[in-house]
């Protein structure tokens, strides 16, 4: 297999330096040099990126040809740019995908490293695609949780609109022209008249105002504040937990397994990790483990980690093979988020279900207590 910074024979636009022509003061042209604009990738377009050098390290194929081909694909702009700017720096002898400081395609920390390390440790293909099949591992379980939890929500904001409905338009109107015949009558009612007359509220705009407050909240309270407040969500609230916690345990396993330090690695993921909580943790424990604790140590009394990973980090650390058991505290993990993800598919429309059936019940108590006092003056007319 050839080396990632392999470069073909074959010549190129990239291959000369970029130039523009400006006009001098007697009219001639001159050339002068631009400098390329620096281009930084998000996370999806960088894991796009490692995804094309992981299948040209498998194949072999020169790098820089293989970027200049992946350039053609690709509809993104700025993917194309990288693809055909890191094409330009191998041919001109550099190594970008080591020396990120001297590329003008910048990566995300965390990618960076791993791909430095991958290249370190001769298995650039293969831990390129450990990191992206996880990747794809959490992104599809997003998008079946939320396949599991769409029937029940769409059944309950159907529910939510009909009963609304009926408690803004319908019922007040019925509920004036039968309260206006009682009074003519001068009924003795069994209920006070008044309960009707109350304001309406509409459960839409309440719901509605709690979902904007769910998603202002977090803006007022503190990483550990909002972490803890998401975790006592029921139901929903261990599985952003352990997602986090799987996400945290994915990204240092891969960067350990690396043979990079745990402390570096920690600080290394402090950019990386989708927990705001845990980007605030991560220097904590690093700094901890340089004064000479062990991880386990620093996780044990830290109430963020799930306890149930602890025996397993302890274990690996005291036999030298942390990179397997955070591979099994991964497992166990995915296999919890797993049953919680079909726990809410098979208990979501029952629940949901229940719900109809009580707003459907509610709707006609009311109406029975509104019409009862109209049969009885029927039958006295009778």
């Amino acid at each position: 297999m050839q080396s990632p910074f392999s470069s073909s024979n074959h010549e190129s636009e990239l291959d000369r330096p970029l130039v523009d022509s400006a006009e001098t003061v007697d009219g001639s042209k001159a050339e002068r040099q631009i400098t390329p604009t620096p281009i930084s990738l998000t996370p999806a377009e960088s894991a796009e990126l490692l995804r094309c050098i992981s299948e040209l390290s498998a194949s072999g194929m020169p790098l820089d040809a293989g970027l200049e081909a992946f350039a053609e694909e690709v509809s993104q702009r700025k993917l194309k740019l990288a693809f055909r700017q890191l094409a330009k720096e191998i041919r001109a002898g550099g190594n970008p995908l080591v020396d990120h400081d001297l590329s003008f395609v910048q990566l995300p920390k965390y990618h960076q490293s791993v791909l430095v390390a991958g290249i370190q440790s001769n298995r650039l293909g293969e831990t390129l695609y450990e990191l992206l099949e996880e990747e794809n591992w959490r992104n599809e379980y997003w998008r079946d949780l939320w396949a599991a939890l769409s029937y029940p929500l769409l059944l309950a904001t159907v529910t939510l609109l009909i009963v609304d409905f009926l408690n803004v338009f319908i019922m007040p109107m019925i509920q004036t022209q039968f309260l206006s015949i009682y009074e003519e009558f001068e009924l003795d009612l069994p209920f006070d008249p008044d309960i009707f007359r109350a304001p309406i509220i509409s459960w839409t705009s309440f719901f509605l105002l709690g979902g904007v407050g769910v998603f202002l909240i977090p803006a007022f309270l503190t990483p550990a504040q909002t972490s803890l407040l998401k975790r006592s969500v029921p139901v929903v609230g261990k599985i952003f937990w352990w997602y986090e916690s799987l996400d945290l345990i994915i990204k240092l396993r891969l960067v350990v397994a690396q043979n990079i330090p745990i402390p570096a690695a920690l600080r290394l993921l402090e950019d990386a990790v989708a927990s705001r909580r845990y980007a605030e943790l991560l220097p904590v424990w690093a700094e901890k483990m340089e004064q000479g604790k062990q991880l386990g140590e620093v996780w044990q009394v830290s109430p963020d980690i799930p306890p149930s990973i602890l025996p397993l980090v302890r274990w690996g650390e005291t036999h030298n093979s942390l990179a397997e058991a955070l591979e099994s505290a991964e497992r166990l993990l995915k296999e919890r988020l797993a049953l919680r993800r079909e726990l809410i598919r098979k208990i979501g429309p029952p629940v949901i279900t229940i719900l109809v059936l009580g707003a459907l019940f509610w709707a006609a108590i009311r109406l029975v207590v509104l019409v009862s006092p109209l049969i009885d003056l029927i039958e006295a007319l009778s």
